[in-house]
């Protein structure tokens, strides 16, 4: 595995300051692993930031919590999440909706469905607590979001209009069993139901839009992870790995 490309990943799907000359093909071959790689990464410096803000601002602190995990992803996956609410909201033909998917401009989809996944992370962090399960519950949703968003773009073919869609889906092509192991850790009864709607519904979306794109990955990362955030905290993470390894830890020592 090179190192330049594993490297690029935090360049591409984080504001982390990595310099990397990988070409977009070469984050595409490694991007299969970056649930992992970035996923934990993230929510370890998420974690470091919110057990900070804690000591001071409380339970407020997942308010700030919020635009920390925008910024660490450059805001980059948030751009999908309202091109992807404008397409919802156009009425017509199949050609209407993909030029609102590619239009910069924000319409009142895209502020709909923004106000959707605020809301809900809001909610979700707020209930995040203060244990060493709420480290658990950051890596499971940073893990959990990526790979849905990941697998929906190596499993449903991309629309025409989406060159980087293509290329991620050619080069993760035949990688999605992998994704999946990758979740092995993190794996609640109740994160697969929410896995196996999230990806229904974003299945039925992509149909009536023709195929996937680099927006509907990022929009599904952004959307899913609150979800998956707050059914870990509901759940505890029930039967998880993750869960076993918290509990031993806490009543060993």
């Amino acid at each position: 595995m090179r190192l330049k490309g594993v490297l690029a990943l935090f360049s591409f799907f984080t504001a982390i300051p990595v310099k990397s000359n990988a070409s977009l093909e070469e984050i595409a071959e490694y991007s299969y692993i970056s649930p992992i790689i970035i996923g934990i990464s993230l929510a370890l410096i998420e974690s470091a930031v919110y057990v900070l803000l804690y000591r001071i601002l409380g339970a407020l602190a997942g308010i700030i919590l919020l635009g920390v995990v925008e910024l660490l992803r450059g805001f980059n996956h948030l751009d999908g999440l309202l091109d992807l609410g404008d397409a919802l909201m156009i009425k017509g033909d199949r050609n209407r909706k993909i030029k609102a998917l590619k239009d910069v401009e924000i319409g009142s989809g895209g502020i709909g469905l923004l106000l959707v996944y605020i809301s809900i992370q809001i909610v979700a962090l707020l209930k995040l607590g203060f244990s060493l399960y709420s480290i658990f519950y950051l890596i499971s949703s940073n893990v959990f979001s990526m790979t849905i968003g990941l697998y929906i773009l190596s499993t449903i073919s991309p629309i025409p209009e989406s060159n980087l869609g293509k290329i991620f889906h050619n080069k993760l092509k035949g990688k999605s069993t992998v994704l999946l192991f990758e979740l092995i850790p993190f794996i609640s009864l109740y994160n697969i139901i929410v896995f196996l709607v999230f990806y229904m519904i974003m299945h039925k979306i992509c149909g009536s839009l023709g195929g996937s794109s680099g927006d509907i990955t990022g929009a599904s990362i952004t959307l899913s992870f609150p979800l998956f955030l707050l059914t870990n905290e509901i759940t505890n993470l029930n039967y998880s790995l993750l869960s076993i390894l918290c509990y031993l830890f806490l009543h060993l020592h």
